[in-house]
């Protein structure tokens, strides 16, 4: 609700900025880097959470979805955003999240202290000395031993995106309405992402690239990142010294594998091996050319974080991934998997192959990382090589390495959930709403789902009335090239990926 007096953001309001589940935001994530780092964060049941910066609440919304034990507040200072957001609100009938519209620079310190604060897009699009308010409110607002999340863009490696940045404000030229500014935009995209491809330097190849991404990028990314007035990427050495300054403790990246230099050659991380750590953060950044961070904050006085994976041993694991390859436990040798999002990777060793189709299995289940260790040694002595069975330190290497880059995740404390798809399968509320409105439904473990036409309408038809016979057949009588075996066997997957996300209604 608006307080009447204060002003909303046309450019906002126009052009909306995709408001969408952000994985790495969740309270979940923040705690079990916090706990990697030997921090105490609070518990994630019966926190509260605030999002500044919440949009339509797309993120927010979600979590309190499908965690309603804990408070939530949103604040945005596009009204129509906020207004979006709190009738999805009342029509999911949720009385523990709040979306304010809010001006941030006014002060929140009248809503309470907050275990998790996330503040996603917002620091570098500000003004400079917003930036350093926004860490002092986050520190007022933070609980003793809380965690803030606060995404950045970093220099060097954002000057690329600033050249594409700079054409594109050239471009738009003295233009003032925010959907004028779009189109005139996405003009010069279509007339000069072949016109770079065309030409054969490396920098030309580069510009290309990003042109062409920028096409197919949502209206909301292309207007927000590229032609708003503020867009000030920082190095990550001037966000620590800010931070610090507020009474905040930098914890670390929310994917860690940012700052243990994976990625880098060994190399490359032995160059600068002997800085302190936060100097050597900062060079990792050179030597990646990373273009943006995602930093979680402690207030100062909650300990000396420092980043350690051999405490992943402390923390519970979940991972929806596949791999089309027949999983050879015998032989340490490296298999492709893939995850959710369709990216690839490599697992080599048989105790973290075995682990994975565990994982995989009893997604979106968190499993505790002793029980995982067994149950994946069990498998390889059961379908491998026993001897390999005992190499445990291979796999807590392994599986941290992936969890670095967020290729599995972690979660602070196991956790179980028992999907099923029910005889007569029924979409819940807020994923109709989603799948209605064109949009890709959130799922339990906080990413959204994209969905093709014909799962589209696969969701739509579960209303608790059809079986999966009934459903197999009006699906059929829209694709009818298809046979009923394979329509029936097409639609028991697609439920089965809807059931393992947490759509479904759980069996009464």
């Amino acid at each position: 609700m608006s307080d009447g007096a204060t002003p909303t953001l046309e450019s906002y309001d126009l052009v909306p900025y995709e408001s969408i589940p952000i994985p790495a935001t969740h309270p979940d994530a923040l705690a079990a880097v916090a706990r990697l780092a030997g921090l105490s964060p609070p518990p994630i049941n019966g926190c509260r959470v605030l999002e500044l910066g919440a949009a339509s609440g797309g993120n927010l919304i979600p979590m309190a979805f499908y965690r309603p034990g804990n408070e939530y507040v949103g604040v945005d200072l596009s009204l129509r955003q906020v207004e979006e957001g709190q009738a999805l609100i009342a029509a999911l009938g949720l009385d523990h999240v709040h979306l304010l519209h809010r001006d941030v620079a006014a002060g929140l310190e009248d809503l309470g202290r907050f275990d998790y604060v996330i503040a996603h897009g917002l620091y570098s699009w500000v003004p400079a000395p917003l930036r350093e308010r926004l860490l002092e409110l986050i520190a007022k607002v933070l609980a003793p031993r809380g965690i803030a999340y606060v995404s950045y863009n970093t220099l060097p490696g954002w000057r690329a995106r600033a050249m594409v940045r700079d054409m594109l404000l050239a471009h738009v030229g003295t233009a003032r309405h925010p959907r004028a500014r779009l189109a005139l935009a996405q003009e010069f995209l279509a007339r000069m992402a072949p016109a770079f491809a065309a030409l054969e330097t490396p920098e030309a190849g580069l510009m290309a690239q990003e042109l062409a991404y920028l096409r197919t990028a949502p209206a909301g990314y292309l207007y927000h990142e590229y032609l708003e007035a503020e867009n000030e990427p920082v190095l990550f050495s001037t966000f620590l010294a800010q931070a610090q300054a507020a009474g905040l403790a930098y914890v670390g990246d929310a994917e860690p594998a940012t700052d243990l230099g994976q990625g880098l050659d060994a190399a490359a991380r032995a160059a600068v091996a002997d800085y302190p750590l936060p100097r050597r953060l900062q060079y990792y950044d050179f030597l990646a050319l990373r273009p943006f961070r995602r930093s979680l904050l402690t207030p100062l006085s909650a300990g000396e974080p420092v980043l350690d994976c051999a405490r992943i041993a402390e923390l519970a694991l979940f991972a929806d991934l596949s791999s089309d390859e027949e999983i050879d436990l015998s032989r340490d040798t490296p298999q492709a998997f893939r995850s959710a999002t369709r990216t690839a990777f490599q697992a080599s060793h048989p105790l973290t192959k075995a682990a994975l189709v565990v994982l995989a299995e009893r997604f979106p289940s968190a499993v505790a990382y002793g029980e995982l260790a067994a149950a994946a040694q069990a498998v390889v002595r059961a379908h491998g090589d026993a001897r390999l069975a005992q190499e445990d330190q291979r796999l807590a290497t392994e599986l941290a390495a992936l969890a670095g880059h967020r290729l599995v995740g972690l979660a602070p404390d196991p956790q179980e959930w028992a999907v099923q798809p029910a005889p007569r399968p029924r979409l819940h509320t807020m994923a109709r709403h989603q799948v209605s409105q064109g949009l890709a439904p959130a799922g339990i473990r906080h990413s959204a789902l994209e969905l093709d036409e014909a799962a589209r309408a696969l969701a739509l038809l579960c209303d608790g009335e059809h079986d999966l016979p009934a459903l197999a057949s009006a699906m059929r009588n829209r694709w009818p090239d298809f046979s009923p075996e394979e329509t029936l066997v097409g639609c028991a997957r697609l439920l089965w990926t809807f059931a393992r996300n947490g759509l479904l209604e759980p069996i009464p």
